[in-house]
């Protein structure tokens, strides 16, 4: 049997890299990471303390932080995000909350690998439309030079949305490296104006693909947005389960679902029925809607069960990365994904489902340092 040390040049160089990427990496991601939760913690989560009137004394807030840095070795910054704080959360429920850090710098970085098939999100499409997966149909992509249509057409930037005109709305994103619906812009090609060619200076390559209708059941919660579900999944084995699903729901001056653009999650049951209450970036709990008068207790969403077996559908197609946020629409037609994330929103799962420490840090254990073949 030839020995793993002779399988050759390109085996030797993806170790290596693999072993930087897992090892040294997240160190210096975590080191410029801080700036960014200090920024966090004074502008919004120490605020939110301070206007908290069921807050603890600071003597239980100092012993609880002393108890969650032991646990976790990192700085507690996930104490004020989840509101630790408060009287009714107990020093050991405190304890239940997954820091941001352990999991994008120490657990995440030895789970997802080869992450640009799905981070990128032309290339996620084309495998999903390979696989038979509905989703948004692809108009075009291209940089700041030019574009190609979804049948390899080469199309000049000022003629992409006019290819677009027939399409009604459509929706221009950054193809690489944005989250928080950052550049996410919808655009009537016929009527707005759209600078495409500005558009790709700023945010590089880019996609262009149809704005789906809402399927009525969200659209009574709120018919603004395209509010969508995220989907957690994990494969093991090549088995995919459904961890969380939550719904991603818009704010009420916003055109995305994003919780940085004044939305909210809400917990979703598999069968279909919502959490009382959904939660915004302040942990601020809310029984309904800004725009609707439907109460979350009271609503019930239809076609859960397609949504979760189409998210375990998509699992299946990136086996090297196990563990994945999928955003799926709900349209009047059935499901349709809108893309997968390899970094999903920890701070969605927690604000809906609470600590999840106990089951997901043993989870994502089990699907680490898996061998490069």
């Amino acid at each position: 049997m030839r020995r793993t040390a002779n399988r050759g040049f390109n085996h030797r160089q993806a170790v290596t890299e693999e072993w930087f990427r897992t090892r040294v990496l997240p160190r210096v991601s975590s080191v410029r990471f801080l700036p960014y939760q200090v920024r966090q913690l004074r502008n919004e989560h120490l605020p939110a303390m301070l206007r908290d009137e069921g807050r603890k004394n600071m003597a239980r807030i100092t012993g609880d932080l002393m108890k969650v840095s032991a646990r976790w070795h990192c700085l507690p910054f996930h104490y004020f995000r989840y509101g630790g704080y408060r009287r009714e959360v107990s020093a050991e429920r405190a304890c239940s909350y997954l820091p941001e850090t352990t999991l994008f710098h120490r657990l995440l970085p030895r789970v997802n690998r080869d992450t640009i098939d799905l981070d990128d999100k032309t290339s996620c499409k084309k495998i999903l439309s390979a696989a038979g997966i509905p989703q948004p149909t692809l108009i075009a992509s291209g940089d700041h030079r030019a574009g190609v249509t979804s049948d390899g057409e080469a199309v000049l930037l000022p003629d992409v949305l006019h290819r677009a005109s027939g399409f009604g709305r459509v929706v221009v994103k950054p193809s690489r490296y944005s989250s928080g619906g950052s550049g996410v812009v919808i655009v009537r090609p016929e009527e707005d104006g759209f600078d495409l060619a500005a558009y790709a200076q700023q945010w590089g390559a880019w996609l262009v693909e149809q704005h789906v209708p809402q399927h009525p059941d969200l659209d009574v919660l709120n018919p603004y947005v395209l509010n969508t579900f995220r989907v957690i999944t994990l494969l093991r084995e090549g088995a995919a389960e459904v961890l969380y699903v939550m719904l991603k729901l818009g704010g009420t001056d916003s055109t995305t679902d994003n919780s940085a653009a004044g939305g909210m999650q809400i917990r979703v049951h598999p069968d279909g029925q919502l959490d009382r209450h959904g939660y915004d970036r302040y942990l601020r709990a809310h029984t309904r809607h800004g725009v609707s008068s439907v109460p979350f207790a009271e609503h019930r969403i239809s076609c859960m069960t397609e949504v979760r077996e189409l998210a375990e559908r998509c699992a299946r197609l990136f086996p090297q990365v196990p563990f994945i946020g999928w955003d799926i629409a709900l349209t009047p037609g059935g499901p349709v994904v809108i893309e997968g994330n390899s970094s999903p929103s920890l701070a969605h799962i927690q604000r809906t489902h609470g600590g999840v420490a106990l089951e997901l840090v043993p989870a994502l254990r089990s699907v680490m340092d898996r061998p490069i073949i």
